[in-house]
């Protein structure tokens, strides 16, 4: 079963690399983005097939955070912060080269609209989130305002508490990328602004640090 904090803070740390990167040459100083606290998410995904023979697929994700953010160039922060992503792809399923796909995502902190009791319950009242949409085709992708949305919900812990352990390492030879997490974490139920496919609760901690070059 995969760890709920690590699934999510992943997405964080993506969500980092797009705010905060600026360029840094190869094999330079650590890039560093950390967290520790309670998190939450809840995503769903769903793929059709075309008559032309290509498969679209559809999916929305929130990730709420509580505790502390550490970006490498940034004060620490020590508060909420809610996540929202959709994403819309179409590929050829007999070489996974993608046809087009937009994404959609942003965040918002110091929100003050989480409300949790550990791993039993979290909800997340309204929340307004302005998003940056991303539009790709083979030709190259572009970026652009993408509105705001206002996601809301609640996640109510089932099943027992899971704790897990993770350490990954990859050297190109060029530059290192490690991440690592220590957390514990259970199935959730979700009501809210998305339908779900698998929703956590985790409390614990990630790190990602890399040498490799950030693109802005």
């Amino acid at each position: 079963m995969r760890s709920g904090f690590r699934a999510a803070s992943v997405i964080m740390a993506i969500v980092a690399v797009f705010t905060l990167a600026a360029p840094v040459a190869a094999a330079s100083k650590w890039t560093t983005f950390k967290q520790a606290g309670l998190n939450a998410f809840a995503f769903n995904d769903a793929c059709v097939d075309n008559p032309d023979g290509t498969v679209t697929c559809d999916g929305q994700s929130i990730d709420v955070f509580e505790g502390r953010i550490l970006e490498t160039g940034q004060p620490t922060f020590r508060g909420e912060q809610v996540c929202y992503s959709e994403h819309h792809d179409t590929f050829d399923p007999g070489t996974g080269e993608s046809i087009e796909s937009s994404f959609g995502f942003g965040c918002t902190r110091g929100s003050n609209t989480l409300t949790s009791r550990k791993l039993t319950s979290i909800t997340l009242a309204p929340t307004v989130i302005e998003l940056t949409e991303v539009v790709c085709d083979p030709t190259g992708c572009t970026e652009s305002d993408g509105g705001s949305i206002t996601v809301h919900g609640t996640w109510a812990g089932v099943g027992p508490t899971i704790s897990q352990r993770g350490r990954f390492r990859l050297d190109d030879g060029t530059c290192i990328q490690v991440n690592a997490d220590k957390s514990k974490s259970r199935q959730a139920t979700f009501e809210g602004s998305i339908d779900t496919l698998d929703a956590r609760l985790g409390r614990g901690s990630f790190t990602f640090k890399t040498t490799c070059p950030l693109e802005p």
